[in-house]
């Protein structure tokens, strides 16, 4: 029989609820109450797009995850699958059809009704677009619409990440039909770019590249109103910036890249909060394989052993971070599957370094935070201790993205702090070990650990699938070339009068804009 899951929408204050005396009297106490007031936050750089179907970053996921919805998402907090747009849905016993029931009334802001066929144009044009996160479609065989109502998906062959697909940050996204006919010739592609036509709390109001964007409430909005009518979004790329602004209170929070050095200054602050929540965020050291100095496992085994993860985590992240249980990011495996031992290791293998003469291109890529700058240059010098010579040197992700076309030139090691497209084993493996892999910077290749994740796929047996997914992990993490050694926390640093603050493990760097209030 097939299984159908029910959920209630979960909401959860992690802060204490704060009220803010007002000295101008009832009259502004009523405006606050009424939300007649702007939150203003910041990022670090621009959008790429405001396109549902081509956005594929981090930095952004708050705009995107405010103006538009999708069939499912994760709860506040965890990793369990909840309703967003659908009301429940069913899958067959087989793998292979996903039935959704959506919410009643449901309309997107300008009033157009969001039933099952603008469901299914959306999901149409996201694999029409065929852009990054195109892939979570491509087993599709087709859909059906039988009523309003009723949305059916069809895959080609079983897929048990598709469900996580769907409560991805980056899920397909209902979009406007109304929108999507007017700007036909395009796929609406330049429309979207600056523009919404979703059915989340809030629309795009202005956006103006290099300045910021301004998000308005959505009267037609299904759910709570948002408690702000406005958010404000500050394009500031300096962190020093953004503190001085959350100092003064013309910022009511950054949500990421706050410097940890900087945290025990804000601990004395009584007008600033610190919220630290588990993400599935997982630093990476990617060992290119195909330098001669790396090409031998043994070898980059000694050095990884040489750098002593364990010390090294503690040293760079305090206790924002752990080391990890096993192959894959906190929560995705049963730890006691796939798990690694970053023990000191043999010593004979390590005192051997000093006789090869090595020289290692340490690279990492810009981080507000200072953390990965940081990370390189301990690990220069504790390579340095065995005799192998670390240059830790800052490149561009442009850089980096081009490294599979000339690995023989790439650097020796990246420092990075992925994070997977959902809270599932498949979204990992997939992107940093499998042979196509979108996060494979140095073409890693391995058709053992290919085959276990193509099996753990198409496996509707949970513990068959679990075991598919352990082999790959263990067969990747013995060949040393993608080492994950810290699972990272998000911390955020807000003002204390600020309430709601939630997250979910799956969506990086992101709180839900519409949940807050003051």
């Amino acid at each position: 029989m097939p299984s159908k899951v029910r959920f209630g929408v979960i909401v959860s204050l992690i802060v204490p609820l704060f009220l803010a005396a007002c000295s101008g009297g009832e009259q502004q106490q009523d405006q606050l109450v009424e939300g007649d007031e702007a939150l203003n936050i910041a990022f670090f750089a621009d959008m790429t797009t405001a396109d549902p179907d081509i956005f594929y970053d981090i930095e952004g996921l708050a705009v995107m995850q405010s103006v538009y919805e999708g069939l499912l998402r994760y709860a506040d907090g965890g990793t369990e699958i909840e309703g967003d747009l659908a009301e429940s849905w069913e899958v067959s016993e087989d793998g292979l059809t996903f039935s959704f029931t959506l919410r009643d009334d449901l309309t997107f802001a300008d009033g157009t009704p969001l039933d099952s066929e603008a469901i299914e144009a959306s999901f149409e044009r996201r694999t029409a677009v065929e852009q990054g996160p195109s892939y979570m479609l491509a087993g599709v065989d087709s859909y059906e619409t039988p009523d309003p109502q009723t949305f059916i998906v069809n895959l080609k062959e079983p897929d048990v990440a598709f469900l996580h697909y769907l409560a991805s940050a980056w899920s397909p996204k209902a979009v406007n039909p109304t929108v999507l006919e007017e700007n036909a010739d395009d796929l609406a592609q330049e429309y979207l770019g600056e523009n919404s036509a979703g059915s989340g709390p809030y629309v795009i109001e202005q956006f103006t590249r290099g300045t910021g964007y301004t998000l308005k409430r959505n009267d037609s909005y299904w759910g709570d109103e948002p408690y702000f009518s406005t958010v404000e979004v500050a394009i500031t790329p300096d962190v020093s910036s953004q503190i001085l602004a959350l100092e003064r209170g013309d910022l009511d929070l950054i949500a990421h890249g706050f410097p940890l050095s900087n945290l025990p200054s804000v601990e004395g602050d009584e007008d600033l909060s610190i919220e630290e929540f588990p993400s599935l965020g997982t630093t990476s050291l990617y060992l290119n394989h195909n330098k001669e100095a790396l090409a031998d496992v043994g070898t980059r085994e000694a050095l990884m052993r040489a750098i002593d993860i364990p010390s090294l985590v503690a040293e760079v992240y305090g206790d924002t971070a752990d080391v990890p249980t096993n192959a894959y990011p906190t929560g995705l495996l049963d730890p006691s599957l796939a798990p690694v031992d970053y023990a000191a290791g043999d010593q004979s293998a390590q005192d051997a370094l000093s006789q090869e003469e090595i020289s290692l291109d340490i690279v990492y890529t810009p981080d507000s935070s200072g953390v990965q700058r940081r990370l390189a240059d301990i690990m220069r010098q504790r390579l340095a201790a065995v005799g192998v010579e670390g240059v830790p040197r800052q490149a561009q992700l442009a850089e980096v993205f081009g490294y599979r076309e000339d690995v023989a030139n790439a650097a020796d090691i990246y420092v990075s702090t992925p994070a997977p497209d959902g809270a599932h084993p498949d979204t990992w493996g997939r992107i940093v070990w499998y042979t196509e892999g979108p996060l494979n910077f140095f073409n890693y290749s391995n058709q053992e650990v290919d085959a276990a994740l193509d099996r753990g796929l198409v496996t509707v047996d949970p513990e068959a699938a679990a075991e598919a997914y352990a082999e790959a992990g263990e067969l990747a993490t013995a060949d040393w070339s993608v080492v994950p050694i810290a699972y990272v926390s998000d911390v955020v640093v807000a003002r204390t009068d600020l309430t709601g603050i939630g997250h979910v493990p799956a969506y990086p760097w992101t709180v839900d804009l519409a949940a807050l209030s003051r």
